[in-house]
């Protein structure tokens, strides 16, 4: 499929070495488990002009765990192996992986991350695996006016980003009384180019807002997923594509009378809180 840019994204990994035990999915359960996210985006200041810029790149971190706490003897994305002990750490039960250097994208020939491989190598075995970049969304839309009734439903759809599924998302703010401002981030993970949040997700006065949508490409996350990883065991590859996000607020009702608080009950949402809150949806319904 075409793409609009080499890099931008997630990169989610799960993977399982075998031994004679199987899981809820019907597959071996392995020695050794793991799930390493890599970021394939960058906003900030490089050398030597310490400009803020915006390069896709490769950054993967993540945990490995097993029946013992694994010996790793490298990871390798699409070529580029990490293999020193400075980017692997022991916790308690399971060892950490994080090198302390991206890969840039404009250091490298095309098109070696789409699709991209990773290969892990301990010592209980090796596994492999290697999955798509998903296209990078164009546009994106909400059915929805800049004031709605309560329990209104709203559509969101958006064209490009050519994907297996996407997690939609936004953030929540509403009034269940006059005194009480609660929030919240919501999402859902769907295929197709739409999707409708119901009106009863709505019942009092409120806010939507930080809109966004990301595309993925791996298997569907569900139980009995079929696992796109194979070697000495079973694992699932994800590779995540950068989002696109909506600078609309739409108002619930009333809305909320903002100058009245000092903030609300609960924190609007990071970006980093996105990434992991993606990553424990995807074990959660791939039962890991």
């Amino acid at each position: 499929m075409k793409k609009s840019v080499v890099l931008s994204g997630v990169l989610l990994l799960a993977f399982s070495l075998w031994n004679c035990e199987t899981d809820q999915n019907g597959n071996d359960d392995g020695a050794l488990t793991t799930f390493i996210r890599a970021e394939h985006y960058y906003v900030g200041r490089r050398a030597p002009s310490w400009d803020v810029i915006h390069i896709p790149s490769i950054w993967a971190r993540g945990q490995i765990s097993g029946s013992s706490i694994p010996n790793v003897d490298y990871v390798d994305l699409s070529g580029i192996q990490y293999g020193d002990p400075e980017y692997f750490f022991t916790e308690l039960g399971y060892t950490y992986f994080s090198p302390n250097t991206r890969i840039w994208s404009d250091t490298i020939p095309e098109p070696i991350f789409d699709p991209l491989t990773v290969r892990i190598s301990s010592d209980i075995g090796e596994i492999e695996g290697s999955v798509s970049l998903p296209d990078t969304i164009e546009t994106l839309s909400i059915d929805a006016a800049d004031t709605i009734p309560v329990g209104t439903a709203i559509t969101i759809s958006w064209t490009g980003g050519e994907a297996d599924f996407y997690d939609v998302g936004y953030y929540h703010n509403w009034m269940p009384d006059e005194w009480t401002w609660l929030g919240y981030s919501r999402d859902t993970i769907v295929t197709g180019n739409s999707v409708t949040l119901d009106g009863s997700y709505f019942p009092y006065n409120g806010l939507i807002e930080d809109i966004y949508v990301v595309p993925m490409c791996g298997p569907f996350p569900e139980i009995g997923a079929e696992p796109n990883m194979v070697g000495d065991g079973y694992g699932y590859l994800y590779f995540e594509n950068q989002d696109i996000e909506s600078d609309r607020t739409i108002a619930i009702g009333e809305g909320i009378n903002l100058d009245f608080f000092f903030k609300p009950t609960a924190a609007a949402p990071q970006p980093e809180d996105r990434s992991d809150r993606i990553t424990q949806k995807i074990k959660s319904r791939i039962g890991y």
